[in-house]
């Protein structure tokens, strides 16, 4: 895996490779990548969730929350580890806070905007 996204990203750390087109390749396939990813993630969740007999929408949702956990607990315990406790928890709260109020409604509201009907919650 490192192997692939050693040779087809471009290292723009090397003097050779800096600037602005090179930054804009980078970012592009990372793109890609993350799309590929993203794919992957999704069959074999799906596969996963087939094979175990739980309904796909809850093992998505499971993968989801993970996924956006994570990070924030990552980030938190490094700011703890440098004395920050405070800052720890409220980057917990917050990020959870922004997730109910821009996360979730923002996807909505773009849906009603562009379909011009309201998205139906069963």
């Amino acid at each position: 895996l490192v192997l692939m996204l050693w040779l087809t990203l471009p290292d723009v750390r090397r003097p050779n490779r800096q600037g602005v087109r090179w930054a804009v390749l980078g970012f592009l396939l990372s793109i890609v990548w993350i799309g590929c990813f993203s794919f992957c993630m999704v069959e074999w969740a799906t596969i996963v969730s087939n094979s175990l007999g739980i309904p796909v929408a809850v093992a998505g949702l499971t993968v989801l929350a993970a996924g956006t956990s994570v990070p924030d607990l990552l980030s938190s315990v490094i700011v703890a580890k440098q004395g920050e406790g405070d800052m720890a928890v409220s980057s917990s709260i917050g990020s959870n806070i922004f997730d109910v109020l821009i996360g979730l409604p923002l996807p909505w509201f773009i849906y009603t905007i562009v379909r011009g009907k309201a998205v139906s919650v069963q």
